[in-house]
């Protein structure tokens, strides 16, 4: 009977050895297999080896969204080896989101920025591919492209380091109708402009759409007129973060300048969307609007039949600035430096910001790429009018909210809103944009 129950015993402990060993090498397969799913993860490639491409933009609304979307899933069945994952954000909570991501775990792929300072910030964490080698090596991607477009895209070290997606620059839409109707002319400079303003208020008609509440709206007006106002060299000087100071007593009068049309502007504009300004100008209700090209396809929307026209900046008799310069400049897509699949985006960004796209682009959505003879077959006079002022442009002007350190461009667009208020007067408003850029030096230098 002992004996049976040692051999019982043994065989139980035998059994319980033999169990736990399995489920050692259970644990340790289990393990193995996790850490080779989690560098799959890490490369995108999963489980499928399909290469998967982050895409981040900041064009929600339709039919820009279902355009982008439709146009990458197009990509995808040709290239079954890639997939994109994409996500996109309204314009201002993209600007915040991108901020956080980019560097992090999380990089996109792909994302869409804004030419300036607004990249160049990410260029200096070593955080944008360089897209120049690839365009050496294809010259005819990069003879595909327009020059004065990519300009824009690359940097003073010849860093090229994105690709348009859509053209832009700032011009002013008149109501034809309401000009007709109180026998104005299309103003030709400043004074006749002020002029023209002056009679429609008279008349009861509000001179100029705006909206301020998202306040990069102002900066539109206040870029223009520092272009207008301060020589380039001063601004090459100031909007440089590492020897910019806005001392400069033009900068003053540039504000002073925008502060003459605020009797002529939608009441409280600090407190007015800029798409309510928009929506006013199409239906109507107000004679000019500084727009965006690119919103030539909303006004349209709104209504079709709008007759309306459109003209540069006016003219100001004296001012020492470079008046030639169109304010605007093209936004497009970057490549991370981090991204596992650098080959992959760029023969991606080849297509879908290339000719074919390009064409098929400015049909469906109403925008340019920076793709040459995109236009051929376009039958849209107002967008066909807008393609030539951007090609026209001897010089064009990135946006002050983008070009700018991010920092002098918070206090910029915070000041000039409080400057609208009647908060603060002009010279006040360059005093804490002087003393901002003054400390961004400091932090750039570090």
């Amino acid at each position: 009977m002992k004996k049976a129950l040692k051999s019982l015993l043994l065989l139980g402990v035998l059994g319980a050895a033999l169990l736990l060993n399995s489920c050692g090498k259970a644990e340790e397969k289990k393990a193995e297999s996790n850490v080779q799913n989690e560098e799959k993860k890490a490369d995108g490639t999963g489980s499928t080896g399909v290469k998967t491409i982050r895409f981040f933009h900041r064009f929600p609304d339709e039919p820009y969204n279902s355009f982008i979307e439709e146009k990458l899933k197009e990509y995808e069945a040709a290239h079954p080896d890639i997939h994109f994952e994409i996500t996109s954000a309204q314009n201002q909570e993209y600007k915040e989101k991108l901020k956080i991501v980019v560097g992090g775990d999380d990089t996109p792929d792909i994302f869409f920025s804004w030419a300036g300072d607004f990249t160049e910030r990410f260029i200096r964490e070593g955080l944008i591919l360089d897209l120049k080698p690839y365009m050496d090596a294809d010259p005819t991607w990069k003879d595909n492209l327009i020059d004065s477009q990519m300009k824009i895209y690359t940097n003073k070290d010849g860093m090229v380091y994105g690709v348009p997606f859509r053209l832009d620059a700032k011009v002013f839409f008149y109501n034809m109708d309401i000009l007709k109707e109180n026998n104005i002319e299309v103003p030709k400079d400043w004074d006749s402009f002020l002029a023209s303003c002056e009679k429609l208020k008279q008349a009861g008609i509000t001179p100029i759409a705006f909206g301020n509440q998202q306040n990069w709206a102002s900066a539109h007006y206040v870029g223009t007129l520092n272009q207008i106002f301060v020589p380039d060299d001063v601004r090459a000087v100031d909007y440089n973060p590492e020897t910019g100071d806005f001392s400069d007593e033009r900068y003053v009068k540039a504000l002073d300048y925008f502060q003459k049309l605020f009797p002529y502007m939608t009441a409280s504009p600090n407190a007015v969307v800029p798409d309510m300004a928009k929506m006013n100008f199409a239906m109507g209700q107000a004679a000019y609007y500084y727009a965006e090209l690119i919103e030539i396809p909303y006004i349209t929307a709104e209504d079709p039949n709008l007759n309306y026209g459109m003209f540069t900046f006016p003219e100001v008799k004296g001012a020492e600035g470079d008046q030639k310069i169109l304010t605007g400049a093209p936004e497009g897509f970057v490549i991370s430096k981090k991204t596992a699949y650098p080959d992959e985006c760029v023969e991606f960004l080849k297509w879908f910001l290339g000719p074919e796209v390009g064409k098929e682009q400015c049909q469906k959505i109403g925008w340019f790429n920076a793709a040459k003879n995109t236009t051929d077959g376009l039958t849209d006079q107002k967008l066909l009018d807008a393609y030539k002022i951007i090609m026209d442009a001897t010089e064009m002007a990135p946006w002050l909210d983008t070009v700018l350190y991010s920092t002098v461009t918070d206090e910029y667009l915070t000041a000039t809103s409080d400057f609208i208020n009647g908060d603060i007067t002009a010279e006040e408003a360059m005093k804490r944009i002087h003393d901002k850029a003054v400390e961004a030096q400091s932090l750039i230098k570090k």
